[in-house]
């Protein structure tokens, strides 16, 4: 089972408990197919309430965090330049977790399919 890397966008109303993004993720820690990349966790934290805080550390200890590693890295700045050349946006974070998805061979769940042009990572976003 290919295990799927939320975006930020879906773990902001996951935990919010809006739906059908809260059973979403909760589908995926139930059958285990959670991951997170520090990016992730980091762009989260930067406006989550001292109770989103508790419950996505508690979070991060029982499902397999990403982090960025130098191939990441690599892959990443790979990407943005690639974009760049080609005149559209694309966020140095959203490398970061596209190349985390391409290097790891996991599904990406987001709401801005826009932001993630490249072909070779896999999109999920119906929810």
């Amino acid at each position: 089972m290919k295990l799927i890397l939320p975006d930020t966008n879906i773990i902001i109303p996951a935990l919010g408990g809006k739906e059908p993004f809260a059973s979403f993720l909760r589908s995926l820690i139930e059958t285990k197919q959670l991951a997170l990349s520090v990016i992730v966790v980091s762009e989260f934290l930067v406006k989550a309430s001292d109770d989103e805080e508790r419950i996505l550390n508690a979070l991060v200890k029982k499902v397999a965090v990403f982090e960025v590693n130098l191939p990441i890295a690599q892959l990443a700045a790979v990407y943005r330049r690639k974009y760049l050349k080609r005149k559209k946006q694309m966020n140095l974070p959203d490398c970061f977790i596209a190349a985390t998805c391409k290097i790891y061979n996991l599904a990406l769940a987001t709401l801005d399919r826009k932001d993630y042009p490249i072909e070779e990572i896999e999109i999920v976003d119906k929810f």
